[in-house]
C-alpha cells in the first residue's frame, strides 16, 4: 500500500497536498444538517380520473336522481300504485286528472292510496292541504276522501283546508260546498262558511264562523257530554244548546242534535228549528226527526252557499 493510500485513510499520517486541496475543493457540497420545512415540499398530485371513469359517475348520479324524483313528478292514473308526497320549502300542487287538486303546504305530507271508479283516497300524515274538487256531477259526493290519524273527510264537492296540529288536533275549514268528517260512530256535516274541530276525545259540532261565545261552550258541554254514561249531563246541555240558539245559521248545531243517539234529546231540537226557520214543508207541523230532509231544506234557506 503505497504512502497515499495510508494518509487517505490514516489521519495520523502527514497529509498529501494533493488530498488536501481536492477537500478544500470538496468542503462546499459537504452535507449540511437544516431542519424540516413542509413548505419546501411539491405540491401533491390531484389524481385525475379517467374520462370514461367520469362519464360513469356522471350516469350513475343521474340515474338515482330520476329514480328518486321522477315517481314523484309523474301524474296520478286510476289504479296507479300508491306512493307519497312532501312538501319541503315550498308549496306542492298534486292533481287528481281533471277532477281535483291538492296543494299540499310546506313541512306537510300526503299518501296516496289509491284512484278507483268510485274513490280516490289520500292520507295526510302530517301538516295541512288545500283541496279543490269538481262539484257534481264531473265528481260524485263522496268520491274524494282524506284520512288523517283523528278521522275521514269526505268530499261533498267542495273547497276545503284540512290541517294537524301540533297538539293532535285537527281543523277542517270549507270555503265551497261541502265536506262529512267520519270518526267511528259519529259524521258531521260542515257546509260552506263553517268549520269543525276534530280532537282525541272525539269530534266538535261543526259552527259557523260568526258563532257567539255562549253557543261555542254549549256545544263543546254537549260534544263531551255525548259519550258521558249519565244521559241526565247531555239533557242538561240540550238546554244549554237550546238557550244559545238565536240566529237561523245556529240551525247547524240543532241539525246535528237530530242526530242524537236519544230521541228524547231530538224532540226539543226539532222543535227549536221549527220556530227558528219554519217547517221544511209547507203546512208540516208534525215532527219527523228526519235529517236529510231538513239538510236539504236548511241549505237551501239558512245556510248560504258563499258562507256569509
Amino acid at each position: 500500500m503505497s504512502e497515499r493510500d495510508d494518509a487517505l485513510f490514516d489521519p495520523t499520517l502527514p497529509p498529501d497536498p494533493e488530498l488536501a486541496a481536492l477537500e478544500r475543493a470538496l468542503l462546499p457540497l459537504r452535507w449540511q444538517p437544516r431542519p424540516f420545512d413542509p413548505a419546501l415540499l411539491p405540491p401533491p398530485r390531484s389524481p385525475r380520473l379517467r374520462p370514461w371513469l367520469a362519464l360513469a359517475a356522471l350516469l350513475l348520479v343521474g340515474v338515482a336522481v330520476a329514480w328518486w324524483w321522477l315517481p314523484a313528478m309523474a301524474p296520478l292514473q286510476p289504479e296507479g300504485a300508491p306512493r307519497q308526497f312532501t312538501a319541503v320549502e315550498q308549496p306542492l300542487t298534486i292533481p287528481l286528472g281533471d277532477l281535483a287538486e291538492i296543494t299540499l303546504r310546506p313541512g306537510s305530507t300526503l299518501r296516496f292510496e289509491h284512484w278507483r271508479p268510485a274513490e280516490a283516497r289520500f292520507a295526510l300524515l302530517r301538516g295541512s292541504l288545500e283541496v279543490r274538487v269538481q262539484p257534481p256531477p264531473k265528481v260524485a259526493p263522496g268520491f274524494f276522501v282524506v284520512d288523517t290519524p283523528l278521522g275521514r273527510v269526505v268530499d261533498m264537492g267542495c273547497r276545503y283546508t284540512l290541517e294537524l296540529r301540533d297538539d293532535g288536533s285537527a281543523r277542517a275549514v270549507v270555503t265551497e260546498g261541502a265536506v262529512a268528517f267520519v270518526r267511528g260512530e259519529r259524521t258531521v256535516f260542515v257546509p260552506v262558511g263553517a268549520a269543525v274541530e276534530v280532537r282525541a276525545d272525539g269530534v266538535r259540532t261543526p259552527l259557523f264562523g260568526d258563532a257567539s261565545e255562549e253557543l261555542m261552550k254549549a256545544v263543546v258541554e254537549y260534544d263531551l257530554a255525548l259519550t258521558a254514561p249519565d244521559p241526565s249531563r247531555r239533557g242538561q246541555t240540550v238546554k244549554q244548546v237550546l238557550a244559545a240558539v238565536r240566529d237561523a245559521r245556529d240551525s247547524l248545531v240543532l241539525w246535528h242534535l237530530l242526530r242524537d243517539p236519544a230521541a228524547m234529546f231530538r224532540e226539543p231540537a226539532e222543535q227549536a228549528l221549527l220556530d227558528l226557520v219554519g217547517a221544511p214543508l209547507p203546512n208540516t207541523k208534525a215532527q219527523s226527526f228526519d235529517p236529510e230532509e231538513w239538510l236539504a231544506f236548511l241549505r237551501l234557506r239558512a245556510w248560504p252557499s258563499n258562507g256569509k
